[in-house]
């Protein structure tokens, strides 16, 4: 059996209004006429005892009720209660009527009296102020945009100054590099020329001025040391070659087929030390070699050295496999393209 009900008093002082009861204060009450969902299966009513106040000697008043819903659960009472009272007003047009809001048992309070109900008002809920979030939104863009609007043309600002100075720089480099290269290439011209065989009053002339000249201009004249110190010299055209390297390999290849014959590249590894039991190769001049390892590491301060030898062996290897198969009156490419 159910243990909690609402009824609606048709007698009495509360005639008209809602209460919640217990089961056991309706006379004679059957829980089988109500359904499954505490509904009543036809009109049901019946003598209820009226608990209000301080129970009589006599015992409670009993008033004619009708039974509008049972559940062994309060909160679904209450909840229905909320629902009868919520379409009279409307239909109305007034506030709620009043309910009876049961007062706790006797364990849970110091009063030692019998009142169970207290005619009260229904409480109004308190409904939150949720905020505007589209307002919220709308701020924080407004925000967002102001501060855009002031950052972003200084950076704008900042990246076209800087794009100026490249500008100017690549200009500079350019003009440097078509007043330059006639030079170089004329001076090239003047050293194939100086190549051929001089008849001998040249030969007589020549070595006249060549003994007055030192003998270090001449050579700085006609060629560029590769690092300060290392006395170690190549063509200026290999020079100008290797300075428009893109990379630190391409400088590295450049070099060594500027510094070194090529038949002693040929026979050649970087140690002079033979994989597995191939041919014995000798080694390449150590004093060379440390100058190329200078000069790249001062134009490519942040490559690993042993980067270097390794370009250097593959670059040995790459000639030695294209001497192989190229023909006999076919000559290699000293520089790299």
């Amino acid at each position: 059996m159910r243990k909690f009900a609402v009824v609606q008093w048709s007698n009495g002082e509360d005639a008209g209004s809602y209460s919640e009861v217990k089961t056991e204060a309706i006379r004679k009450y059957d829980d089988n006429k109500m359904d499954e969902n505490g509904y009543p299966i036809t009109d049901y009513r019946a003598a209820v005892e009226w608990q209000k106040g301080k129970k009589p000697k006599h015992g409670w008043p009993l008033y004619s009720a009708s039974i509008q819903f049972v559940s062994n659960n309060r909160f679904h009472i209450n909840n229905k209660i909320r629902e009868f009272l919520r379409p009279q007003s409307e239909e109305r047009e007034e506030p709620l009527p009043k309910k009876r809001v049961s007062v706790p048992p006797k364990k849970f309070t110091e009063d030692d009296s019998d009142d169970t109900d207290i005619e009260c008002a229904p409480s109004s809920k308190k409904h939150k102020l949720i905020p505007n979030t589209q307002d919220t939104a709308q701020k924080f863009l407004e925000k967002y945009r102001s501060a855009a609007s002031v950052g972003v043309p200084r950076k704008l600002e900042e990246l076209t100054n800087e794009n100026e100075k490249l500008k100017n720089e690549n200009e500079k480099l350019k003009s440097m590099l078509l007043k330059e290269l006639p030079e170089i290439i004329k001076e090239m011209k003047t050293i194939l020329k100086t190549k051929t065989s001089p008849s001998t009053s040249e030969m007589e002339s020549v070595s006249d001025e060549s003994s007055n000249v030192p003998q270090g201009s001449v050579l700085k004249a006609e060629q560029v040391e590769i690092y300060p110190g290392s006395n170690i010299f190549i063509d200026r055209l290999a020079w100008a070659v290797a300075q428009n390297a893109n990379s630190a390999s391409s400088f590295v290849r450049t070099l060594l087929t500027a510094v070194f014959p090529m038949d002693v590249l040929l026979v050649s590894n970087l140690r002079g030390k033979s994989r597995d039991s191939g041919d014995q190769r000798q080694a390449l001049d150590k004093s060379k070699v440390d100058a190329i390892y200078r000069a790249t590491l001062a134009k490519w301060p942040h490559v690993i050295p042993s980067m270097i030898g390794t370009t250097i062996n593959a670059k040995l290897t790459e000639l030695r496999t294209k001497k192989k198969l190229q023909k006999p009156q076919e000559t290699l490419m000293l520089f790299d393209d």
